[in-house]
């Protein structure tokens, strides 16, 4: 019969152990806690993050494809839910605000424009103003549009430079019109409307016309019309055509030299049909008396000849081709 010793009790703990023991399993579970936390956070946030972007460029789609209402629900969507920086959901905003203005929602449309501008779109901050100023005038609030515009249109380089002279004849809002702008206006009308109105009994008459004229023009600035896509396609062929016709006053015509020789030669080459103008007993005019006509026609013709040599010059330096075939095919 084997002798076993008997079982002794366990050891006591020694002093200070269940203290330690209680710290690490405090520190565990706040670490799980804290996975649990992260874990969470990052199911929700991540995915939500990505969702958000994904609203965002799902709704640029639907407006680039028409679909309006889809578009701005998704966009307001991404801006209640996105954590991006204040510049991009600035954007945002002010393509919500496009959404709405589109469809004529001018309410809606300043909101998201306003937001817009208070989340710092400082490079979208001229076509936000625009848009601002836009939405109140068709709102009826024609104050505050008013004001709006004024804060936006900056005044004219030569303000500071105009002498002291050139009267304030009137003024529109904080708009002058000048002595001088009364000048230029004049001058661009054509010779007889600007004969008519130099005389001093109507010019208060052409005043009130060019008042007229400002007061249309802001409105349709406030509308947006001078950003029409039609009308700026019309302003600048208008624009074109003025700067050609600058130019050849300048560049050909200004450059003509007309000499007396030249004219009694081209009166000579030309006396049969020039002669023609003289009724009076087949009697022919002579240069003298035919002397401004032939003059304009020489001009004229001298122009026409530097007008061709010009454009020659210029056709044989460009890079141009033609396409006759498809000129046929074209509408």
């Amino acid at each position: 019969m084997e002798l076993r010793p008997p079982p002794r009790a366990a050891e006591a703990a020694a002093p200070g152990t269940w203290p330690r023991l209680l710290m690490a399993l405090q520190l565990l579970t706040m670490i799980a806690v804290g996975a649990l936390a992260a874990t969470t956070w990052l199911g929700a946030a991540g995915p939500k993050s990505k969702s958000g972007t994904l609203a965002r460029d799902l709704a640029s789609k639907l407006k680039a494809a028409g679909a309006t209402d889809e578009a701005a629900a998704l966009y307001e969507e991404y801006l209640e839910d996105s954590a991006d920086a204040d510049a991009t959901r600035a954007k945002v905003a002010y393509s919500l605000g496009n959404v709405y203005l589109e469809g004529g929602q001018y309410e809606k449309a300043l909101r998201w424009f306003y937001a817009a501008e208070m989340l710092g779109a400082k490079e979208l901050s001229q076509e936000l103003g625009e848009r601002i100023v836009m939405c109140l005038e068709r709102l009826g609030r024609v104050q505050a549009a008013r004001a709006a515009l004024s804060e936006r249109t900056q005044v004219g380089a030569d303000a500071a430079t105009r002498p002291a002279d050139d009267l304030v004849l009137a003024k529109i809002g904080e708009h002058e019109i000048r002595a001088s702008d009364l000048q230029a206006a004049l001058d661009d009308l054509p010779p007889e409307l600007s004969e008519r109105y130099r005389d001093p009994g109507k010019r208060e008459e052409f005043l009130k016309k060019v008042i007229a004229d400002q007061l249309i023009w802001q409105k349709a600035q406030k509308l947006g019309y001078d950003k029409d896509p039609v009308v700026r396609r019309r302003f600048e062929a208008l624009f074109k055509q003025l700067a050609i016709g600058a130019f050849v006053e300048k560049e050909i015509v200004g450059k003509v030299v007309v000499q007396l020789s030249d004219l009694k030669n081209f009166f000579e080459a030309n006396r049969e049909r020039l002669g023609r103008a003289d009724t009076k007993g087949g009697k022919q005019k002579t240069f003298e008396e035919l002397k401004p006509q032939v003059e304009r026609e020489y001009r004229m013709l001298k122009t026409q000849e530097a007008y061709q040599t010009l454009i020659q010059q210029e056709l044989q330096g460009a890079a141009i081709s033609l396409y006759p075939e498809n000129l046929k095919k074209a509408p």
